[in-house]
């Protein structure tokens, strides 16, 4: 009897999960039958940067809920399929051309991990979609990168715009701020993501400490989600450096950041995390973050100073109980400055949006920023912050201060630094 009723079972779970399928396969079809239009947002819900991957599909969300309560663009309401790249390059690939070709999207969007971006970003321009890359921060993204062969290919694409900062950004505004605080002559470790964007950063920092006599005691690659980073930590230790260079995200770093603390390498060198973003700081809290030095482009700390982040934080806060990280106002921005494109078009058609973000200067979530032509890269600004200690923290997400700041134009990669051709649009 138990036999029969677990195959009675079996078969009402596939029976559910079948018309489960019909239901969203129906949603989809009528959304287009009513006159929507379907973006695909391609984000890691599970894997190392599963935090990140979620405050992205909050953001998504919510631009959408918000953009469709007015009526949605030039008359049409957007709805939208979510798939879960797991920050795998072949899953997430796949999921983009699922997105284009079963589900129609006229618009890509997401990614954390850089390499996932960049194979999202290769697939829309082959399918002709515009991608909106959210938390990507290597340079070859809107650059070029070197393949395992040891040849050069451009990665950057016509298809394909990225309003967050690149490694350039960071290393350029970062290393001549350590320069200057440390000194000429400091000795730096590092312990770095063996994948495009952990190398591009760490070449964009040891670029800058190098030509002003930094030396580089070590440098370590470790593969994205390692569970465990003490013995790198403890060669980092032994090494004796004046800096500690975490160039890690997601678990990944909240992992090793608390190592060090327990380490205590903290009280022996100035611990140094290129690339910070909120809900990192959050999870490891002000004993570990306190004087760590690092970089963003936006944290929620800036609703104090700019009124689109103000009115973005209340927004998030009001529907999901907390501030919004650096990946949700990458989603953010994607969303609003897409759906402001094909306003301005008067079209869903890629070259036309295109034309339309090229060269466009907005005011979002902090002050003007622009659409570079040349390279779809968005000149915005870099902060340089601190994590605050215990006493100077006001709550729970009060985490961070600015200590530098530096204007995009200032920080960002010249053409002849980037020599970049992207791809003459088609025959619309």
């Amino acid at each position: 009897m138990r036999g029969t009723h677990a195959k009675g079972d079996f078969a009402l779970v596939l029976i559910a999960c079948f018309l489960s399928g019909l239901v969203v396969t129906t949603h989809v079809a009528n959304a287009q039958e009513e006159g929507s239009v379907i973006i695909g947002i391609n984000v890691p819900l599970t894997g190392p940067y599963i935090d990140q991957g979620i405050d992205e599909e909050r953001a998504y969300k919510l631009a959408i809920e918000q953009i469709n309560a007015k009526g949605g663009v030039i008359g049409k309401k957007i709805s939208f399929v979510v798939k879960d790249t797991k920050s795998n390059v072949k899953v997430a690939k796949k999921n983009a051309l699922d997105l284009i070709r079963l589900h129609k999207a006229v618009m890509v969007t997401g990614g954390v991990s850089s390499a996932v971006a960049i194979a999202q970003s290769d697939v829309c321009q082959e399918q002709k979609v515009v991608f909106m890359a959210a938390l990507t921060h290597s340079n070859a993204t809107t650059g070029h990168m070197k393949t395992k062969a040891g040849h050069t290919v451009q990665k950057a694409h016509r298809h394909t715009f990225r309003w967050f900062l690149t490694a350039w950004m960071t290393g350029k505004a970062l290393a001549p701020f350590l320069v200057e605080r440390y000194g000429t002559g400091t000795d730096y470790f590092y312990i770095t993501a063996d994948y495009t964007w952990g190398h591009s950063l760490e070449r964009s920092m040891r670029w800058v400490t190098e030509l002003n006599e930094c030396d580089t005691l070590g440098a370590i690659r470790t593969p994205l989600g390692q569970k465990d980073f003490k013995r790198e930590l403890l060669k980092a230790k032994n090494a004796k450096p004046d800096v500690l260079v975490l160039i890690l995200f997601g678990k990944d770093l909240i992992v090793s950041l608390k190592q060090a603390h327990v380490i205590g390498l903290s009280k022996k060198m100035k611990i140094v995390v290129p690339l910070m973003e909120e809900h990192m700081a959050h999870e490891v809290g002000p004993e570990v973050m306190e004087g760590v030095i690092s970089t963003l482009t936006w944290y929620s700390g800036l609703s104090k100073r700019f009124a689109g982040s103000r009115k973005f934080v209340n927004a998030f806060k009001s529907k999901y109980g907390k501030p919004p990280g650096t990946g949700g106002a990458a989603a953010w921005v994607a969303i609003h400055e897409w759906a402001s494109a094909v306003e301005r078009a008067g079209s869903f058609a890629s070259n036309q949006v295109i034309k339309a973000l090229e060269g466009h200067k907005f005011t979002l979530l902090k002050d003007q920023e622009e659409w570079r032509s040349w390279d779809h890269q968005a000149i915005s600004s870099v902060f340089i912050v601190e994590g605050k200690s215990k006493k100077e923290s006001k709550g729970e997400w009060d985490l961070l201060k600015v200590i530098g700041a530096k204007k995009g134009s200032s920080v960002m990669r010249t053409r002849e630094q980037n020599p970049i051709y992207l791809e003459p649009l088609a025959p619309e």
